[in-house]
């Protein structure tokens, strides 16, 4: 998948584009996307990891991978520094994921640990519970991607993916899919409003504790060439 070519936000929000959301994530708190596959979730860190990797402060990424599911081509694509980016292959092994984020959360060094579950299976809380202790007072940020929402998470910030219709291309009748299109909604934020999400200025964006649906995004990403 290539990097989204547009985007519109939440009603009365005034930024644009997809730089927005992905300022979202708060440094030193756990959050998650959640997802089925081809949701947009998988996607949309992509382009998490691609901001960060080519934003010329040097930021550094892990990338725990559950399900050895990457595809280093898709994210070079998505314009991913590949060398900036650890890819840690956990071939499947729940507690082999659990104990790699743990460690590389713990870290100095990296601006963004990924933990990408995929369909493994729900994170117990208790390791929610420790991985956001691991991240506590870094500048780290630490995202879990998994299929559901696990009740009982500390997460601070949870963004739910869903496929909206395929689009498609050429001649009609239409026989080339073009992208697809996602909603990304917010389901959970915890953010106080000192964080700034969008970048607007002191105050602005998310405000208060256990906000909840206060917005979403339609991203439509393009197929990679």
């Amino acid at each position: 998948m290539g990097i989204p070519i547009g985007s519109s936000p939440p009603p009365g929000w005034e930024r644009e584009g997809i730089d927005g959301l992905l300022g979202l994530f708060p440094p030193g708190r756990l959050s998650e996307i959640v997802g089925p596959r081809s949701s947009g979730a998988s996607s949309l860190l992509l382009a998490l990891i691609a901001r960060i990797t080519t934003s010329g402060t040097g930021g550094q990424v892990a990338l725990v991978d559950g399900m050895d599911a990457l595809d280093p081509h898709s994210a070079a694509a998505a314009g991913a520094d590949l060398s900036a980016l650890l890819w840690v292959r956990c071939g499947g092994h729940l507690r082999v994921a659990l104990s790699a984020a743990d460690l590389l959360a713990r870290c100095p060094g990296f601006a963004l640990v990924v933990l990408d579950l995929d369909d493994l299976g729900p994170i117990p809380a208790s390791a929610c519970i420790r991985l956001q202790r691991a991240v506590e007072g870094t500048g780290t940020t630490l995202i879990v991607r998994s299929e559901r929402h696990r009740e009982g998470s500390p997460a601070s910030l949870v963004l739910a993916a869903r496929r909206l219709a395929p689009q498609w291309m050429g001649l009609r009748p239409l026989t080339r899919l073009g992208g697809l299109r996602s909603e990304i909604s917010i389901s959970r934020s915890r953010l106080h409003s000192s964080l700034s999400p969008l970048g607007r200025g002191q105050g602005d964006g998310l405000q208060g504790e256990g906000l909840q649906g206060e917005g979403s995004w339609i991203l439509d990403w393009t197929l990679s060439q």
